[in-house]
């Protein structure tokens, strides 16, 4: 990963200073930064969602369109768990413990079948520092199949992009299970992401958390639903494809929408403080809609996430109207969008990008 500096602007130092302040007042009252009530019964609903549906696929009496649909609810659930649970105790938001913590993010993990230590380390210290910088942030790494930044390279296959993403955005949870996680265990380009954490530690990890995951998706269902092979098998995979979809949806648009910015800093130096940085790479989506707030975990409050990362996610309701109020106020960049906007504004960004032209 590429280091850079951000921008020592005293005028974007001043926004940020009232925008904290402004936080601080309006929560002062509250434990912030913790789980709470909120958070617990949500999570606790999405358990029970996920591992009944589970539980009911070994039903002597269920048909095959049962057990589909209910491994669909089972997948999607488990995704929705990761989104609530494990994204805050990445984040150490959940629990005052670390270690209960990263127990959580572990177990949150289980159903979506990317390795949540890799994950967590990449997420924090490459995504939450340089959004959206090419060779800093690994989540916009140059891909074989869609150029998501002008920093990437164009080829002729890009000007149909727009029309052929969804069926790539099918397979991302099957692509990060069977190929990313291996190339960011196994690859010496991502030891700076690594370290500090034992090998020991990223194989055992890595090899258990892979048992659990193969175990609870295939392996038991295999052995103890009345289906064929092939029918458990195209389940699985079918609704991976479902719950990736739901995956891209909720998330693709926060970063790589119309407008966004990519900056290509001038030799190691970003041109903004790292607060507006985050302001000018992410997107929020019905932001002040409470089913968003619970089936993204907060992801939707995309701005309040990143320049809060360290409050749990049910408190993002109460700050977002400031966020809005203060970058008015300072003249900085707020974007906001309806889900159904983000989206479109996500296909406009790719046809755009599908032309070399307009990148």
């Amino acid at each position: 990963m590429k280091a850079k500096y951000f921008s020592k602007s005293e005028d974007e130092k001043l926004f940020f200073s009232s925008l904290k302040q402004r936080v601080h007042e309006k929560l002062n009252s509250k434990n912030v930064s913790y789980g709470d009530a909120r958070f617990w019964y949500k999570g606790l609903f999405l358990t029970l969602t996920c591992y009944l549906s589970y539980y009911l696929l070994f039903s002597d009496s269920i048909t095959k369109i049962g057990f589909w649909i209910l491994y669909v609810i089972f997948q999607l659930s488990g995704l929705l768990i990761g989104f609530s649970f494990g994204h805050d105790a990445s984040h150490n938001t959940a629990f005052r413990n670390k270690k209960a913590n990263s127990v959580l993010h572990f177990f949150s993990f289980l159903t979506v079948g990317i390795d949540p230590l890799l994950w967590g380390l990449r997420h924090i210290r490459s995504h939450h520092l340089y959004a959206n910088v090419e060779g800093s942030d690994i989540d916009i790494d140059k891909n074989p199949f869609l150029r998501l930044s002008p920093t990437h390279p164009w080829k002729p296959k890009h000007k149909y992009q727009a029309y052929y993403a969804p069926f790539v955005y099918m397979f991302t949870l099957l692509h990060s299970v069977f190929m990313s996680d291996w190339v960011y265990l196994f690859s010496d380009e991502y030891d700076w992401m690594k370290r500090g954490v034992s090998k020991m530690e990223l194989y055992f990890r890595f090899i258990l958390y892979k048992i659990f995951y193969f175990s609870l998706v295939l392996f038991v269902p295999l052995l103890y639903a009345d289906f064929t092979w092939s029918f458990i098998v195209l389940s699985y995979l079918t609704a991976s494809g479902f719950t990736s979809m739901v995956f891209i949806i909720m998330l693709v648009g926060t970063h790589f929408f119309d407008g966004a910015d990519y900056p290509q800093p001038e030799g190691e130096f970003l041109e903004h403080t790292w607060a507006v940085h985050q302001l000018h790479t992410s997107c929020d989506w019905d932001a002040n809609k409470g089913w968003a707030r619970f089936l993204s975990g907060g992801s939707n409050c995309h701005a309040a996430h990143h320049l809060f990362p360290n409050i749990c996610h049910t408190n993002y309701s109460e700050i977002n109207a400031i966020i809005e109020e203060t970058t008015k106020e300072y003249k900085q960049p707020y974007h906001h969008k309806t889900l159904f906007e983000m989206m479109f504004s996500h296909f406009i960004h790719l046809h755009k990008m599908g032309n070399p032209k307009l990148g």
